[in-house]
């Protein structure tokens, strides 16, 4: 049995207190052993995982043994996502790290990277980077290094939306812009069934971040500057990008209550129970709405001043300081890990997208495909959508957003108070953990 792919949300940590832990071994020193296992041509080495299964763990250690002979690798599944960091912590400072991590937490790498033992990757897989989705190439790298390769089994957020209440209500087709899905809203809510038009999250939660970031890029701003190195979102296109979601809010066609469950905050039970009409999520709310028995459809998120834009969750390889022939035999891994078959294969199984284009074209993802008549929707995203960026700053960033975002959507503030609130919290941040 395969593992759905996850929502991609994050729980945010304490960042400084892992720095300075991290800061702590690395004034230790340690880097690559010459005595571990390992020598000649041949070399086992252990990889972390936050996501497989035993089953997909010993198919993948098989085919790369049958591919390489001489290297033998062995995953071990760690911890879920959000309690994984610790154990890396922990590992590193006892000197008993992976050779390889795999982790949906890209944004961490700097943090571990600050303990002297994750090796860059900076021109070793040049080719397999290159070839990568733009917006999931740009996320891998801090302050000019590469600090990870993104594997296969990606997610991004599309517009779902219920076909029986745009019939309904005469609507031909889904919203072509943010401008239209606010018409569109109004036009769907109907107070007498307790029905809204469309999901805002509420709460704080990173989930907030991770979901309004499209519609900042949408207008044509960002979270950071280029650099990364002070915050981007407190300009003009951000106050009307959280402007389309306090309007939402204020004409009453979106619930003014959180449909979060389980520690999920993209709201999958508001639109299972027909309360909205419309949102925003991920290929994982997929079978969540064919188990309510919902006819529905999946489009691109709606296009602003600047284009489309979606946010885009994905697993990262990262490379640690082991032995030199660990070392080697796990840069051999993530080169695998890198093919287009597998990165194909690893797309099928767990029901994530692809990281480049060209995995696209691998026969067993195209028969996934053809089963599927919502994913092609999905991989089109990943066209012109972004990753989470690359800082140790990013939690304290994105909860200054959320925070902030969430008093403006309860009108508690405007929203150019709320992006400038937010934006002297990230930028403080930045300053002292980027």
């Amino acid at each position: 049995m395969i593992t759905m792919l996850e929502r991609p949300l994050r729980i945010l940590r304490p960042a400084a207190a892992v720095a300075t832990l991290l800061l702590a071994v690395a004034a230790c020193g340690g880097g690559s052993s010459d005595d571990a296992s390992g020598g000649g041509g041949s070399a086992t080495f252990t990889y972390w995982t936050t996501s497989w299964t035993p089953e997909q763990i010993s198919r993948i250690d098989a085919d790369f043994a049958k591919a390489h002979p001489g290297l033998h690798s062995k995953g071990q599944f760690i911890a879920s996502a959000d309690q994984y960091l610790p154990k890396v912590v922990s590992a590193i400072k006892s000197n008993t790290q992976p050779t390889v991590l795999l982790t949906q937490n890209a944004s961490d790498l700097p943090e571990i990277a600050q303990s002297g033992k994750l090796i860059p990757l900076d021109g070793d897989l040049k080719q397999e980077t290159a070839g990568l989705y733009p917006g999931i190439k740009d996320a891998l790298f801090y302050k000019g290094k590469q600090l990870g390769f993104a594997r296969s089994g990606v997610g991004d957020i599309v517009l779902f939306y219920n076909k029986k209440d745009f019939k309904e209500a005469g609507i031909a087709n889904p919203p072509a812009t943010w401008a239209e899905l606010v018409e569109d809203a109004k036009k769907l809510t109907d107070p007498g069934k307790k029905r809204f038009g469309y999901y805002v999250p509420l709460g704080e939660a990173e989930w907030i971040t991770f979901a309004w970031t499209p519609l900042l890029r949408a207008n044509g701003g960002d979270l950071l500057t280029p650099d990364g190195t002070r915050s981007a979102f407190n300009t003009p296109q951000g106050v009307k990008a959280l402007q389309t979601w306090v309007d939402l809010m204020t004409a009453k066609a979106a619930p003014t209550t959180s449909f979060a469950q389980a520690g999920s905050f993209d709201g999958a039970p508001a639109f299972a129970s027909h309360t909205v009409s419309m949102m925003a999520n991920g290929q994982w709310a997929v079978d969540t709405f064919k188990k309510a028995g919902l006819d529905f459809g999946v489009a691109p998120l709606p296009r602003g001043d600047a284009g489309p834009s979606t946010s885009v969750g994905m697993e990262v390889a990262a490379l640690l300081k082991t032995s030199r022939a660990q070392e080697r035999a796990g840069l051999e891994f993530i080169r695998y890990l890198a093919r287009p078959q597998v990165g194909a294969h690893l797309a099928a199984a767990n029901g994530g997208l692809p990281s480049a284009p060209d995995q696209l074209q691998q026969p067993e993802l195209k028969e996934h495909i053809a089963k599927d008549p919502y994913y092609q929707t999905f991989a089109d995203g990943l066209k012109f959508g972004k990753g989470r960026p690359m800082t140790p700053a990013y939690n304290a960033v994105s909860e200054a957003l959320y925070t902030e975002i969430s008093k403006a959507l309860r009108g508690r503030q405007t929203a150019q108070q709320a992006l400038a609130n937010a934006a002297g919290k990230a930028d403080k941040a930045l300053k002292e953990q980027g």
